[in-house]
């Protein structure tokens, strides 16, 4: 797929969000709340989950490596914010691969674009990384990080991230309606994903053809990317080349998403 072709594509796909924004808006809103809506705390949990977790690494990590400096910011602020951006992809990843199967009662309604449903999965996880990011944020203000305008710069990582898992989503999506075990798979990659990504340990601590033979992994982009913002002040654009491998890659990974789609499409109502 060349990159006219994608550009309509993406056109087409803006006008269909447009379009279906009050149902995209009104799908997120139930799929957020069902999580946690049967508890006695109800959404409050949307809070309670993410702070007691960072809790629990800030006192474990915390404690134990207060006081070492990684690239000169104290460790535990080092590993929040590289956990916070894997987590997001990795949860969101999990999510997306059965949308179109947990929503396979609108696959027959003439009228719904089917291609939206995974955005419905992707912003629901995306309204839980904000409080993520929120109380992330407040840790760093404790450990005497300051603020400054690069924070701002996650709305480009987060951008990053939904352009690359968007097209993972449409792959993985209608893939696993035909064969249930891409599942499975997801799960282990993100496993792997999880130790090869710098999310506990320093890549520049590892010999250099290592560390350069990791940086193709695409998460390293954004765990570097949110690391970049909130700790060390430093731009996406003084990483050309790491950004246009990875603008390049994700094109690639989207292109294959859109194709496939688009081709298992017409089949889906027969296997739902």
């Amino acid at each position: 797929m060349n990159l006219s072709r994608l550009f309509v594509e993406g056109v087409d796909f803006l006008s269909q969000l447009k379009e279906n924004r009050n149902v995209i808006l009104e799908l997120t809103k139930r799929d957020f709340s069902s999580k946690y809506i049967k508890n006695i705390f109800g959404l409050a949990w949307s809070i309670f989950d993410p702070l007691a977790f960072i809790i629990i690494l800030y006192l474990v990590f915390g404690f134990r490596y207060g006081h070492r400096n990684t690239l000169g910011v104290p460790y535990i602020t080092y590993l929040i914010t590289g956990y916070i951006s894997y987590e997001l992809f990795s949860t969101t990843l999990m999510a997306v691969v059965n949308s179109i199967k947990e929503y396979s009662f609108l696959l027959r309604k003439v009228n719904f674009r089917i291609a939206i449903l995974p955005i419905v999965k992707i912003l629901s996880n995306l309204m839980l990384h904000a409080v993520i990011v929120i109380i992330a944020m407040a840790l760093l203000l404790v450990n005497k990080i300051e603020p400054s305008l690069y924070w701002i710069q996650l709305v480009y990582y987060i951008f990053c991230f939904f352009v690359l898992i968007i097209g993972l989503a449409w792959l993985t999506s209608s893939i696993s309606l035909f064969f249930p075990d891409v599942k499975n798979i997801i799960s282990i990659i993100n496993r792997i994903l999880f130790f090869l990504t710098p999310i506990f340990w320093n890549i520049k601590e590892l010999p250099e053809n290592i560390a350069n033979l990791l940086q193709f992994n695409p998460l390293y982009y954004i765990v570097n990317g949110y690391r970049d913002s909130l700790l060390f002040k430093t731009g996406f654009w003084e990483y050309p080349v790491l950004t246009l491998y990875f603008w390049g890659l994700t094109f690639i990974i989207l292109s294959t998403g859109i194709l496939v789609f688009k081709r298992l499409r017409p089949h889906f109502a027969d296997v739902t």
